[in-house]
């Protein structure tokens, strides 16, 4: 009975092991160390790793889309990568705008009669930083939400 049972585990985590693209080893290990992340156990981590290659998938496909012009903009993979859509709505969703933020516009208030140029890059100048890291979360209710971080 004991050697059944245990056929029948090797048989599930054998399954469960053959989803795993075994070339994506050594990348799985090198996202895992960069992210600090550590699983508890390792029937959490072939779930993570399962995720994780479905997003990575996801990612390639989009990017190789991109460079066809089928999108402007390139995704890449970052510390959310283990995570389901439904895990980073969860934990990003949830920011609200509050309701008593002023959204029009402040009054222009003149000029010195310095020229003005037709175009400024702030980042050259320092009052701006280059985009740290986006996160793209599809709403069920809304189009989509894009979250910034520092």
């Amino acid at each position: 009975m004991m050697s059944g049972s245990l056929f029948v585990t090797l048989l599930v985590c054998g399954t469960a092991v053959a989803r795993f693209d075994p070339m994506l080893e050594q990348h799985w290990q090198m996202w895992k160390k960069t992210h600090d992340k550590i699983y508890q156990t390792e029937v959490e981590e072939l779930g993570r790793r399962e995720i994780w290659e479905r997003n990575l998938d996801l990612i390639s496909l989009h990017n190789l889309e991109a460079s066809m012009g089928m999108h402007t903009y390139d995704l890449g993979m970052n510390h959310l990568g283990d995570l389901t859509q439904e895990e980073v709505a969860q934990s990003f969703a949830s920011l609200r705008v509050p309701a008593d933020l002023k959204r029009e516009p402040s009054a222009f208030l003149g000029s010195s009669g310095a020229p003005i140029p037709d175009t400024v890059d702030w980042r050259e100048k320092g009052y701006v930083t280059s985009v740290k890291m986006q996160v793209m979360i599809n709403c069920c209710q809304c189009s989509s939400l894009c979250l910034e971080f520092q």
